[in-house]
């Protein structure tokens, strides 16, 4: 078993163990793993990238995952550990044994009162400032009409009243010059604006189980929206399903025992929203959607996946900060992306240059065109270098 650095791991034999390990374990060992996730590893993601961390000692987080070879969920949390001088060590666990844990977790969430923070407080704090320093970077987002929640940035405010109820009109008369005066802004940024309830109009928890889907996602979305990082997750059970969303990290409200036929209505909605096709797919699928709310931006991303049931999902919002640290990571991605590619080309343009002085056919235009090649290249390289020195 190797760590990420990829070295021998002492806690080979831990790791070993944590491999069987269930939700009736000692109380000691599942107190360990909820008090990690509520400091350093939140919830979402732990869910999110099929993860979960056993214990931290000496610097070191033993962290179990469902699929050792997955470079974002170890991009996701070597960034995440960076900033309070951890590293970590890795170990497989089954899919079953991560299901089964944060079921558990979300049973004692239910049955008690948060942890102390501070810690994840500390962390959060430091990830702020250090991406207030950096320069802020946009990203292209799908930008396809929806039929659902959207309008396009620079479109008229209207709404589909076949797909929104009234009571899902969250833009009043006075919103609207609040927009119109901003719609210079909005055409230059060129995203959907996502109109949804806002908090005050948002029915009750009690009466949500009775709602078609449509009307369900608003309302839960309405949720999901009003704090910082959230989270809607979709678990599909044998004979019904339940949707639970959080804030931050921190759970929020379960909808238990809901029919299939609106659990799957739900589904359906969330792939409309974000132009999924409504369809069952047979290996997760991703997607992501930058949008307006309320004058902000955010992203939507929505992860679909087969479950032991049927298809489930998780939606997951980024804003302010965090939506700041995904752009940077995007930025990073991308730009590593063209730096290869650009080295694939040198390469290339040298095996041309060896053809064309080994020909002797080679005629002055090829010739010409070569250097201009050449030369083109070299600028790419120097404003590539620029975008990833910036």
């Amino acid at each position: 078993m190797l760590s990420s650095q990829g070295k021998p791991s002492d806690n080979e034999a831990i790791g070993n163990q944590l491999l069987t390990a269930t939700p009736s374990q000692s109380l000691h060992e599942r107190q360990q793993i909820f008090e990690l996730i509520e400091r350093i590893l939140s919830f979402e993601a732990c869910l999110y990238h099929q993860i979960l961390p056993y214990t931290i000692e000496d610097n070191k987080l033993l962290l179990g995952m469902v699929n050792l070879e997955d470079t974002v969920a170890l991009d996701y949390v070597g960034n995440i550990l960076s900033y309070i001088n951890c590293t970590m060590v890795t170990v497989a666990i089954a899919p079953d044994t991560h299901r089964n844990i944060l079921s558990a977790y979300l049973n004692y969430k239910n049955t008690s009162q948060p942890v102390a923070n501070v810690a994840q407080e500390q962390s959060a704090a430091k990830v702020a400032d250090s991406l207030a320093s950096k320069p802020e970077t946009s990203t292209v987002a799908q930008t396809k009409p929806s039929e659902n929640s959207f309008q396009q940035a620079d479109s008229p405010a209207v709404l589909d009243l076949d797909n929104l109820s009234k009571a899902t009109i969250l833009f009043t008369n006075a919103d609207k010059k609040t927009q119109e005066n901003t719609s210079e802004e909005r055409s230059l940024l060129g995203l959907p604006v996502l109109l949804i309830p806002v908090p005050d109009l948002l029915l009750p928890v009690e009466q949500l189980a009775t709602l078609q889907p449509k009307k369900l996602l608003a309302e839960l979305l309405g949720r999901v929206l009003a704090g910082g990082i959230g989270r809607l997750y979709l678990e599909r059970q044998p004979y019904e399903g339940r949707i639970l969303w959080s804030d931050n990290g921190v759970l929020q409200s379960v909808l238990e025992k809901l029919p299939l036929s609106v659990f799957q209505g739900v589904l359906n909605e969330l792939k409309r929203l974000t132009n999924l096709p409504v369809t069952t797919f047979a290996e997760a699928k991703q997607v992501e959607k930058e949008c307006l709310y309320q004058e902000n931006r955010l992203l939507l991303r929505l992860r679909v996946m087969p479950g032991m049931y049927g298809e489930e999902a998780t939606l997951q919002v980024l804003r302010g900060a965090a939506l700041k640290f995904h752009q940077q990571q995007q930025l990073t991605r991308l730009s590593r992306d063209a730096i290869g590619i650009s080295q694939q080309l040198s390469h290339k343009l040298h095996e041309l240059q060896q053809r064309l002085v080994l020909n002797r056919n080679t005629n002055p235009g090829q010739l010409e065109a070569f250097m201009t090649l050449n030369r083109l290249l070299d600028d790419l390289d120097n404003q590539i270098k620029i975008l990833t020195d910036a």
